[in-house]
């Protein structure tokens, strides 16, 4: 074993005892694409909590509620740079401009949603609202109100709105 580290000493010095060295470089890359969550998921279900314009008596005046958080108010979370629009659907009536809340008789309950406090534009499912991400949770606020009319039966008046998200 000796002899062996003597002989390549030696035979270095005269550069036979040399190692073969090859190089190369390897690509690392990573593609990040646009992406956006929204709302709580459990058990598969994505929700935003339920809108709750509370204990009413009469609708002989106007009754205006801000969302809160998961209780009504959206919470979207869209990597940093991220163009997106949240629409609400139409709920049952099918038509953003005439929202109803609905009995089990099948009662109604007139109502709309808005994209401020200023109850002017209606959240709709065509425009809605437009954001840049911060790549941070935004909650956005949703403005719902129920303009005076006639007051219908008592009961438990409901609706569902479909949220969509475009980026």
């Amino acid at each position: 074993m000796t002899r062996l580290a003597v002989t390549c000493m030696l035979l270095s010095l005269a550069g036979a005892c040399r190692a073969d060295v090859s190089t190369a470089t390897v690509g690392v890359s990573a593609t990040l694409v646009k992406s956006c969550v929204a709302g709580t998921t459990s058990g598969g279900n994505t929700t935003f909590g339920t809108f709750n314009f509370g204990t009413v008596y009469f609708l002989n005046t106007a009754i205006k509620v801000t969302g809160q958080a998961n209780a009504g108010a959206l919470q979207i979370n869209c990597n940093n740079g991220t163009s997106y629009t949240v629409l609400l659907s139409g709920g049952q009536s099918g038509n953003t401009a005439s929202r109803y809340l609905q009995s089990a008789a099948g009662a109604r309950v007139n109502y709309n949603l808005y994209t401020s406090a200023s109850y002017a534009t209606v959240w709709d499912n065509v425009t809605g609202v437009t954001q840049t991400a911060t790549g941070q949770s935004a909650w956005l606020p949703v403005y719902g109100m129920i303009p005076v009319q006639a007051t219908p039966a008592t009961g438990t008046y409901t609706d569902t709105v479909q949220v969509t998200i475009n980026w």
